[in-house]
């Protein structure tokens, strides 16, 4: 049942993040072509000796536009990712859909685990679609002299044949990816369920206004959360020594860096399984509907 779930929920999602994804990407592709054809044109121009000073200007600010646009794309779209999952999540249980949601034949737990799973997911997508709109911009829209540009090339190429094989000599490479995939799946896991647990207390504390009391929840439980971690890591910092024993090799370093970011992998999970049972809890005794 949990996979007709997973199916029914990315499909709604899919409505309008889909389109989403391809405006970004749509829109990336359009402001690599405009910054390039502004800097293919601009140099051409300024060859020629006919350029002015004005004309200089023109040139410059439209490159420029396209880049802010680019970047404000970029970041909306991580926003409104985030925006719409929330809100297929308020609407399934705190809205008229949550009559129907209520109704099907499966546990709270499952329907619970659906809403993160395909919310991550979305989201995964998105940072993906993100990261291949930088590419595409940093390696075809900044190139001066062809249509490539191959320093940013190189840069990657370096990357991967000389810093990642240096970095090995200091560090356990594939444990630290491991690791760090892991803390960070963890991490935005809790995140997620934070906001959900906000948008289920909000809905509770309030009859009207359910999502600016929703914020307002969410802003106070990310601050109790903020100062639990705070301590918690410090504890676990100094747990390993790192105030009172000196680090004398770059190895050493390393493997307390790795230690303590286990622990804040440790943190996570907790995170994770006290929103996820304090979220099913309220879904299954406290929910009040619109």
């Amino acid at each position: 049942m949990l996979k007709k779930l997973l199916k029914h929920d990315f499909r709604a999602l899919s409505r309008t993040l889909f389109p989403l994804q391809i405006g970004v990407l749509s829109g990336g592709l359009l402001a690599t072509i405009l910054t390039l054809l502004t800097i293919r044109l601009g140099g051409g121009v300024f060859e020629s000796g006919a350029t002015t000073g004005m004309l200089q200007g023109i040139v410059m600010g439209i490159s420029d536009m396209t880049s802010i646009l680019i970047a404000v794309a970029i970041a909306a779209s991580a926003f409104v990712t985030l925006l719409l999952v929330c809100i297929h999540f308020y609407r399934s249980f705190l809205c008229d859909e949550g009559y129907l949601t209520f109704t099907l034949p499966v546990s709270t737990s499952k329907l619970l685990w659906s809403k993160l799973l395909t919310g991550m997911l979305w989201m995964l997508i998105n940072a993906v679609v993100i990261c291949v709109t930088i590419l595409i911009f940093a390696v075809f829209g900044t190139s001066t002299t062809g249509i490539v540009n191959y320093e940013v090339l190189n840069a990657i190429k370096e990357f991967f044949s000389r810093i990642l094989p240096e970095a090995s000599q200091y560090m356990n490479v594939p444990l630290v990816t491991v690791e760090t995939v892991i803390v960070g799946v963890l991490a935005f896991a809790a995140q997620v369920l934070e906001i959900y647990f906000a948008i289920l207390v909000g809905g509770q504390i309030a009859k009207k206004h359910r999502i600016l009391a929703a914020i307002g929840m969410y802003l106070l439980i990310n601050m109790g959360v903020g100062m639990i971690s705070s301590v918690f890591m410090s504890f676990m910092t100094l747990g390993e020594g790192l105030w009172s024993a000196a680090v004398d090799t770059i190895q050493e370093g390393s493997m307390l860096f790795t230690s303590v970011f286990g622990w804040y992998g440790v943190l996570s999970a907790g995170l994770c399984v006290l929103f996820f049972f304090l979220s099913r809890g309220i879904l299954k005794k406290n929910l009040n509907l619109q």
